[in-house]
């Protein structure tokens, strides 16, 4: 009986000094939309959208690389996530699932290419000292669909052959 007290005790005591305090910290996403010609003439009404709040956006966190958690933004752009002190790195689904941005079929993409960008994070997330500090990369939604990274072939407006 003594020795289970004893570890209990021990126990309890590891993990007030071990535990991390866990806060609740308010993330906020938004992004600038692409102004995407599709081999059309300049829409002139896009070209002066800032940002826009990421809506409805699926998330992975990791931390000390390994996927921790997952969080999907609201209509706002807004999550509120539980944090404790630390680095985290947040990725979009696609690159979580080995997928390609827009869920064409891989092929259309160097896959050495994808493989590296797969492994860069949307968001690197700092924790520390009750501050957070939120460095921004890319989300796919910031690029026009010719403009993904690792396309074999772009198709661009100017480099179409017309007849």
């Amino acid at each position: 009986m003594k020795k289970i007290i004893i570890v209990s005790v021990f126990c309890f005591v590891s993990n007030l000094i071990f535990a991390q305090e866990i806060h609740k910290v308010e993330l906020i996403f938004r992004y600038t939309p692409p102004v995407c010609n599709e081999g059309k003439a300049a829409d002139t009404t896009k070209m002066f959208i800032t940002d826009r709040p990421l809506k409805n956006t699926k998330f992975y966190v990791y931390k000390d690389k390994h996927c921790i958690d997952s969080i999907i933004t609201d209509e706002e752009g807004i999550v509120v996530i539980k944090l404790t002190d630390g680095e985290f790195f947040l990725f979009e689904e696609w690159k979580q699932f080995k997928r390609t941005p827009d869920g064409s079929p891989k092929s259309d993409f160097f896959a050495d290419c994808l493989v590296k960008v797969w492994q860069k994070p949307n968001y690197k997330i700092v924790f520390a000292n009750d501050e957070v500090t939120m460095t921004y990369y890319e989300v796919s939604a910031s690029r026009c669909p010719d403009a993904y990274a690792c396309l074999k072939v772009r198709h661009l407006p100017g480099q179409i052959k017309r007849n």
